[in-house]
């Protein structure tokens, strides 16, 4: 018998027991806290609705301190469009459909997407908390009512370059 033939025999023949143990997840990449920056980017927004470009732009900022500090900069004049960070994220595709399905928003022609009564009432519920996502609350208050088509447009457009 080769040696190969023992070890795989000691491996198939012997007792295993698992344990389960949770696995970290990135705060961004759980549903409780990116349907909860959803619906709070929704309830300081104009009419309590906003476009997936405004979204897409504050829920990648709303992550990092770094990200909230940029955003602030150019919303003050301090950077151009060019100099804030912009991507797609996919946790607030995922939060957006979520969201929608527990009806705390509706989506109108797949471009905008509204906050519900119930929607309104998840916000108000975590404002009256007080501490949760002091910082997610602080930035999404100061900055969603300002974000506008025309400051969209520059910075996914990147028009400050040209």
């Amino acid at each position: 018998m080769s040696s190969d033939s023992i070890l795989r025999n000691a491996i198939l023949g012997g007792a295993f027991t698992y344990s389960a143990r949770p696995d970290p997840v990135p705060g961004d990449l759980r549903m409780s806290w990116g349907i909860a920056v959803l619906v709070l980017a929704l309830f300081f927004s104009h009419g309590k609705k906003s476009n997936f470009q405004k979204l897409q732009f504050m829920a990648h900022a709303v992550r990092l301190r770094e990200g909230r500090e940029e955003v602030r900069g150019l919303l003050s004049g301090e950077y151009n469009a060019a100099d804030v960070s912009v991507r797609v994220e996919p946790s607030l595709n995922r939060a957006v459909a979520f969201a929608h399905a527990l009806q705390l928003v509706t989506i109108k022609k797949g471009t905008s997407v509204s906050l519900t009564d119930s929607g309104k009432k998840m916000a108000e519920a975590i404002l009256k908390e007080g501490d949760t996502l002091k910082d997610e609350v602080s930035f999404l208050g100061d900055v969603a009512p300002k974000m506008t088509d025309i400051l969209m447009k520059r910075v996914w457009r990147l028009e400050d370059i040209i």
